[in-house]
């Protein structure tokens, strides 16, 4: 993690330096995005990256790839939508789901809040409610 916000870093610097005026929004963005994944790449290529993993089953052909990229960057996207939410939801609807996507059942959700399986299962779908509102709306936008 310390790594890939060091190259966000990095490449942040590098824009800056360049101080050249772009045209638009998606301009900047694509540039962004493209020279991220291409320091990203770069990193792990790299001779360090690789003595320090000791690795030989990373398949970077596949990661060199457009597929790949647009792949995780749209699950990236999608997991920060999510998050934000998330976050939206009221305190006890945000506690159930986050144990929810942890893998928690019912009961072990109730136990671990202290609250009834029925309180459980009705801000589930309060939650799942407003979930589905909200990001339907950002899906909607695109």
């Amino acid at each position: 993690m310390d790594t890939s916000k060091d190259i966000v870093q990095e490449v942040f610097i590098k824009i800056w330096e360049r101080d050249t005026p772009y045209p638009n929004f998606y301009a900047i963005k694509s540039l962004l995005y493209t020279s991220v994944k291409n320091r990203s790449l770069d990193y792990l290529k790299s001779k360090y990256h690789r003595s320090m993993v000791q690795s030989s089953d990373l398949d970077f052909d596949h990661m060199v790839s457009d597929t790949f990229f647009y792949t995780q960057l749209t699950l990236t996207d999608t997991y920060a939508q999510l998050e934000t939410a998330i976050k939206q939801l009221p305190k006890k609807s945000e506690a159930v789901i986050r144990l929810t996507l942890n893998a928690y059942t019912n009961k072990e959700i109730a136990e671990e809040l202290s609250i009834s399986k029925n309180t459980v299962k009705s801000q589930k779908r309060i939650a799942y409610k407003k979930l589905r509102h909200t990001i339907g709306s950002l899906l909607n936008i695109f």
